[in-house]
């Protein structure tokens, strides 16, 4: 199926511009992206993409008690999650219209991303990822089969990749990795979008039918954009990665395919219930089943996972002729979910192009973590020992003091302990920890000392 419409869309490329297969340096057209710019570019660059209000101007880091997804198309988000910029995906839409999506990827690159997060290695999915990753010295993140394409497609020295699922793990395959301090992220592996016979026992499913579109008249394509398609239109799947994010009180998953687990891995489903609670899911809903099983294939991703507000994408006008302006899966999709128990039913955010790509106050999301606090225990041989509990991760320092006598603690775990001398020659009852974070923050916390057995020095 998916050769099909590769087939489809190359000969589509060719009549409209068969002689820009390749750049004028005889490499795939328009892949070069400029390094990454100055502190000001990346300010200016995460201004847009995430909210001014959101940004240190002098500095361009983001607030850490936001999640901020940006749509740049297809499955393609710039997020910020608790402060660490990165990549979902990689590629701004071009070839068969240019600029309907407003980003350049030179400007993803101005983020200063850490890392790209691959779902899948497909060219509308991560044509941009190996360029994108040279310029702004990032990592990306995939199965393992996706970090062989990466080698594969680079010229050059190849950018780093970090497989946190290896080649040839199964479907099902789950992994609790530690990509991004402070943030819990668990993958797994499932399946990519296919066509299935039409499954009688469910029921008819209406197909969402493509239709014409103007884009390619308001937004030419140029040839630099044509050559660029015509060479990453059989780029390699390399297998399919779900996330799930855990930050501070909220969860999140992120998907840019959903495939047909009913009958190729129906176990699947049980490995995607491990992952509630879920918060926000946003979910790719343009699916090569979606002709015989309609909006089958999300509505039993949504079932398994459960979340309280889902976000469809990968259902915009990208590929004119063969794909359809979002509105137009609107009917199908709240249809499909109606057949969901009411109390089962997620809240939908439905984001529409063109209007919606580059809007971070579509999906701006606050999070709370949870407070720190200094514990502190009576142990044996007349000592007190102290430490901080909470959301630690953006700690860098504390400072623990009791009367004369003082500790800095430098790393996690963050603890120490008083001995009974120290504790006897105590100049006062409250025990101070001054805790400093990575941003430079301070914050004073106090406690009453408890005897634990020693008599105060006169």
């Amino acid at each position: 199926m998916r050769a099909a419409w590769c087939a489809v869309l190359l000969a589509t490329v060719a009549l409209a511009a068969p002689a820009a297969a390749h750049g004028p340096d005889g490499a795939r057209g328009g892949d070069p992206v400029a390094r990454a710019p100055d502190v000001r570019a990346t300010v200016a660059a995460r201004n847009r993409f995430f909210g001014e209000g959101n940004v240190d101007q002098a500095t361009g880091a983001v607030r850490r008690d936001r999640v901020i997804f940006s749509w740049v198309g297809v499955t393609n988000f710039a997020a910020a999650i608790r402060g660490h910029v990165v990549l979902l995906d990689a590629w701004v839409p071009r070839g068969l219209n240019e600029h309907y999506v407003p980003v350049r990827p030179e400007e993803l690159a101005a983020l200063d991303p850490e890392l790209i997060l691959l779902g899948h290695a497909h060219f509308d999915h991560a044509a941009d990822a190996v360029p994108i990753a040279q310029a702004a010295d990032a990592t990306i993140v995939g199965l393992g089969e996706h970090c062989a394409e990466m080698v594969r497609r680079a010229s050059g020295l190849p950018p780093r990749c970090t497989p946190v699922i290896p080649a040839g793990a199964p479907t099902g395959t789950k992994r609790e990795t530690e990509l991004l301090p402070g943030v819990g992220v668990t993958v797994v592996k499932h399946l990519h979008s296919g066509a299935q016979e039409p499954d009688a026992s469910d029921g008819y499913h209406v197909p969402v039918l493509p239709t014409g579109s103007l884009s390619p008249v308001t937004h030419p394509p140029s040839p630099e954009a044509m050559a660029h398609l015509v060479a990453h239109a059989p780029d390699a799947e390399g297998g399919s990665m779900l996330y799930r994010f855990q930050v501070g009180d909220t969860s999140f998953v992120w998907h840019d395919t959903s495939g047909p687990l009913k009958e190729l891995a129906p176990g699947g489903f049980e490995v995607l219930r491990t992952l509630r609670p879920v918060d926000v899911q946003l979910g790719a809903i343009q699916s090569f089943n979606q002709f015989t099983n309609g909006m089958r294939d999300i509505r039993m991703y949504i079932e398994a996972l459960r979340p309280a507000l889902f976000v469809p994408d990968h259902h915009d006008d990208w590929a004119p002729g063969i794909t359809n302006q979002g509105d137009s899966y609107r009917e199908p999709l709240y249809a499909e979910l109606a057949r969901l128990p009411a109390e089962q039913r997620p809240q939908v955010r439905f984001l529409r192009d063109p209007m919606d790509y580059v809007r971070p106050e579509a999906l701006t999301f606050p999070v709370r973590f949870a407070p720190l606090r200094l514990t502190r225990r009576c142990a044996g041989a007349g000592r007190l020992h102290v430490s901080l509990a909470g959301d630690t991760a953006d700690v860098q320092e504390v400072r623990v003091r009791l009367g004369a006598a003082r500790r800095t603690v430098g790393a996690a775990p963050w603890r120490t302990a008083l001995s009974r001398r120290e504790l006897a020659r105590r100049g006062g009852r409250s025990l101070v920890a001054e805790v400093v974070s990575r941003g430079g923050e301070r914050q004073v916390l106090k406690r009453r000392v408890p005897g634990c057995g020693v008599r105060r020095a006169r």
